[in-house]
């Protein structure tokens, strides 16, 4: 999760992984304005250059790199539930369409729910599987 406001305090601890490895990263106020000081006592005038250094001198929008400290576990648990659900395997089922406009003769158009695609069978007949093998079983 990136940081939302923008309007960060003094002492704030911020938070990013990188290449696996976390860091941290500490808002520190100074008569010059806000400094970013990473674990290395480096600091820096931006979130950006601060996430910069983490990547060795890549480009980096500091904004969207680092995490609040306070909002790192929730950020971690919604990546986690991100990754279960895409890992999660539904079984796609084939509907008859409603609109049957272009159907041959004979057919009947289905919606494959796995590719999104519609295709048709011989009325009557209740698929097992659509054109791009997508399999009810």
């Amino acid at each position: 999760m990136s940081i939302e406001d923008r309007n960060l305090k003094t002492g704030t601890k911020l938070v990013a992984k990188y290449k696996g490895r976390e860091h941290t990263c500490i808002v520190k106020g100074t008569k010059d304005g806000l400094r970013f000081g990473l674990e290395d006592g480096t600091e820096y005038k931006s979130p950006s250059s601060a996430g910069s250094a983490v990547m060795g001198g890549s480009a980096c929008n500091g904004w969207r790199f680092w995490t609040p400290a306070s909002e790192a576990k929730k950020a971690a648990a919604y990546k986690a539930d991100v990754k279960k659900a895409a890992k999660k395997k539904v079984k796609p089922t084939f509907a008859p369409m409603d609109d049957q406009a272009g159907a041959s003769e004979g057919n009947v158009r289905f919606f494959c729910s796995g590719c999104q695609d519609a295709f048709e069978a011989p009325a009557g007949v209740q698929p097992i599987g659509c054109p791009q093998g997508h399999k009810a079983d």
